[in-house]
């Protein structure tokens, strides 16, 4: 199955934004005019499947799929970074982070819709469950304007892939799904909040600073 989707920002998530990038609040005019000129790059898609059939997964109901911001922002980034405005394509990676953050939410609610269920649980491939899934998801869900690379990495790179556990009673408000992150052994996941023994810097910091692994 393939949902449009439209993740934005609220008000919540411009306080969180200056604090979980380290950014002083005087830059927030600045963040503000380029998320305004990002959100037309921004075509976010989610593809899923609700069935039963991933193995390894001993689920009694869940649904998995992979949610992108599609090539704009990647390209817009690029741009950025081509021109020399560093700041600026810093800044564009770290707003794609919590649009892809915003996405998870919508794309669990759109499960919700078409299992009849409720979402308990978002988990990432690389903590509780292999990235040798990652193949096996992309097949079932045949992603269009998605490409699964020979090393295995998601292109557009603002592309996550993600199983989530359904129940019949709801325990969790749907913005609390990806509330995890003190007890996640995915120490790479991008989308990351808490403190861990080493936290990855995002594409785009690497990109700016030259970072290597």
């Amino acid at each position: 199955m393939k949902c449009k989707i439209t993740p934005e920002l609220s008000s919540k998530d411009w306080k969180e934004f200056c604090s979980r990038f380290h950014f002083d609040n005087d830059k927030l005019p600045l963040i503000r005019a380029i998320y305004t000129a990002m959100l037309p790059f921004v075509d976010a898609f989610a593809y899923y499947s609700i069935k039963q059939d991933l193995p390894g997964v001993s689920l009694t109901h869940y649904a998995y799929g992979l949610v992108t911001l599609g090539n704009g922002v990647d390209e817009l980034s690029e741009l950025y970074l081509n021109h020399e405005q560093l700041e600026e394509a810093y800044i564009t990676d770290c707003l794609s982070l919590m649009l892809l953050s915003n996405a998870y939410e919508q794309f669990a609610k759109a499960v919700e819709e078409e299992s009849s269920l409720y979402a308990i649980e978002l988990s990432f491939l690389g903590d509780e469950y292999p990235l040798e899934l990652l193949p096996e998801i992309f097949e079932h869900v045949s992603p269009d304007g998605i490409r699964l690379t020979g090393s295995n990495m998601l292109m557009p790179l603002k592309t996550a892939a993600l199983i989530i556990k359904l129940d019949s009673q709801q325990k969790k408000n749907i913005t609390e799904l990806c509330n995890t992150c003190a007890s996640c052994k995915n120490l790479s996941c991008p989308s990351r909040k808490a403190p861990g023994p080493k936290l990855p810097h995002t594409y785009g910091a690497m990109q700016i600073f030259n970072i290597r692994h």
